[in-house]
């Protein structure tokens, strides 16, 4: 199973995208884009005045870690679009969950988005290949709420 059978295409802003220098990343985004899985999204002129809204209210906030501008753009663009965010980043994560404006806007990270994907039998090892794959560790508060730890 991969994120296609959750989701047709992957929408990337720009801002974003720009953002993707190391390969083998670069090489497999390119490639997405090829097989039109991942669409590359211009500049929104609509979507940069809440982006730069959203990065002064989550920087003014010291409970919330701070957010870059590509990832208050990423932000913004799902606001925007209703579409969900993916991402690892914790920042937009939160903001999402505390901040009025950002009211239901959806992000999901990968632990959101492999447990989607795969049965309870099995997400205990995908989460293993995952970790070792890409170094990305989840909280055991996390695990724990879905009984994994």
């Amino acid at each position: 199973m991969d994120i296609f059978s959750l989701y047709r295409r992957l929408l990337a802003p720009f801002v974003v995208f720009s953002e993707v220098r190391r390969e083998p990343a670069r090489s497999f985004a390119f490639t997405l884009a090829t097989e039109r899985k991942l669409l590359v999204v211009p500049r929104l002129e609509a979507v940069d005045s809440l982006a730069l809204r959203i990065f002064e209210l989550v920087n003014a906030d010291p409970s919330l870690p701070s957010i870059d501008p590509p990832e208050a753009y990423a932000l913004a663009f799902a606001k925007h679009s209703g579409l969900p965010l993916l991402t690892d980043n914790a920042s937009p994560k939160l903001a999402a969950m505390t901040l009025e404006e950002l009211r239901g806007t959806m992000v999901l990270d990968s632990l959101d988005v492999l447990k989607a994907l795969y049965p309870r039998e099995t997400l205990l090892r995908v989460l293993a290949e995952f970790t070792e794959d890409t170094g990305v560790r989840f909280s055991e508060r996390r695990l724990r709420e879905l009984g994994l730890a």
